[in-house]
């Protein structure tokens, strides 16, 4: 051990890649596959603790010390149910679909008119359809986000009005009623 006074926060933990050793040197470590097929932590490099590098030490020791607390708490703050969810997913549903997915040109024409009627709409009417089902955003934030860029207010019935108004047109367009909405009574 030297003699340069220093106090450690953080334990030695030889299974990370960098750590402090109980002398005070910085060791810098990485794990190789042995002929055996067994994988081993080897030694890369050591920075011994002298005089001239104990300010560097420290600060590389505090960073361990942090990272290990940030693991530390990550891991007590972990949603575990989620992790086995996750660790026992089967991956993609789409690709357990027998068959193959038709890229038919005729997907393509059932599109077409949707594209002909968003084109006869008005600029700001073709972003709210692009921002609402596009981005899948709700019509409260597209409120929230034009009244902060335009500084304007916009009330929550006028976004409504707007939209309404694109599914009044929508339904003209492609000659369908509109379906009747349902309101629900308070009390």
């Amino acid at each position: 051990m030297t003699n340069i006074p220093f106090e450690r926060k953080s334990k030695i933990d030889t299974d990370k890649d960098t750590y402090l050793d109980a002398n005070g040197n910085y060791v810098y470590t990485h794990m190789v596959r042995r002929t055996n097929g067994q994988w081993e932590r080897e030694i890369i490099d050591i920075v011994p603790l002298t005089s001239e590098n104990t300010e560097c030490i420290i600060v590389l020791e505090e960073n361990d010390h942090k990272t290990a607390l940030a693991e530390r708490y990550d891991a007590e703050n972990a949603d575990y149910h989620f992790i086995a969810k996750k660790n026992t997913d089967q991956g993609d549903p789409l690709e357990k679909i027998p068959g193959n997915i038709s890229t038919d040109s005729s997907e393509t024409h059932d599109i077409e008119p949707i594209l002909v009627f968003i084109e006869t709409l008005t600029p700001a009417q073709q972003n709210l359809v692009y921002a609402h089902l596009g981005e899948g955003k709700f019509l409260e934030d597209i409120r929230r986000e034009e009244e902060a860029a335009t500084g304007k207010k916009i009330t929550k019935q006028a976004m409504y009005n707007r939209w309404n108004k694109i599914i009044t047109k929508a339904c003209k367009y492609f000659g369908v009623e509109k379906p009747k909405q349902i309101h629900k009574k308070r009390g």
